[in-house]
């Protein structure tokens, strides 16, 4: 416990700077106008994926949804998947969903991050963020992969915050990456996962249940296209 508080105190000195630098009104480059989490979509290559929702009084709904497919080589650095949801204003909702498939080529290491942030300074507002972060190989040379949820409420009324970080690893028995198939599936799953968190009065066991249903479903379709053992990681935060 004492371990998680200062993680927790360390991202609410992070966090409150980066929405100083942001000026706390305007939208980010990644955020958009929408009604659900398909509205802003962008997808990459990229080893590093982000999507980041922040609210405005002029554009009180937001979301933003990024997806990567990847390989990682025996040159690749590090893969880092991040999904970060912000609301300082009355009445807004912010909800950001990141999808990353990283695929560990015959000599490369399986060295990755899955970070989910959800911060909410506000009345009756909401913010909401889902990470989810899949890792295939056939063989890799080390596996390092971490797995984190952040969700905070400061200076808060009647907020809904909540964050979940979904992380998959299949090293070993495949030697190809994700089908499409399984690929459209797991982008419904993680953006129906985002749906659900962003429901008023979400308590934390609540919102645990729905990322380990959301974990299960594709955890099963995932080892039903790999023929392999997957190893998954569910965390979910709440600002309760």
């Amino acid at each position: 416990m004492a371990r998680r508080l200062s993680w927790k105190a360390s991202a609410l000195a992070l966090a409150l700077l980066a929405v100083s630098l942001a000026g706390g009104s305007a939208v980010g480059p990644a955020s958009a106008q929408g009604r659900g989490p398909s509205d802003d979509v962008r997808a990459s290559a990229s080893l590093d994926v982000a999507s980041s929702a922040i609210p405005t009084v002029a554009l009180p709904l937001v979301t933003d949804s990024a997806r990567a497919d990847t390989t990682m080589g025996p040159s690749s650095d590090k893969a880092v998947a991040t999904a970060t949801a912000t609301s300082n204003c009355a009445g807004c909702s912010g909800t950001a969903t990141t999808l990353q498939t990283v695929f560990v080529a015959k000599g490369g290491s399986a060295v990755a991050d899955n970070i989910a942030t959800a911060w909410s300074s506000c009345a009756n507002c909401s913010s909401s963020a889902v990470s989810v972060q899949i890792i295939t190989g056939e063989n890799a040379k080390a596996v390092n992969v971490n797995n984190r949820s952040l969700a905070l409420n400061v200076a808060c009324t009647s907020c809904t915050t909540t964050a979940a970080a979904l992380q998959f690893v299949v090293i070993g028995g495949t030697d190809r990456s994700l089908s499409a198939t399984t690929r459209s599936l797991i982008r419904q799953i993680e953006q129906d996962l985002g749906i659900k968190l962003a429901v008023n009065g979400k308590s934390h066991a609540a919102a645990q249940r729905d990322a380990d249903d959301a974990a299960a479903k594709a955890k099963a379709a995932i080892a039903a296209d790999t023929k392999a053992e997957v190893r998954s990681k569910a965390d979910v935060d709440t600002g309760e």
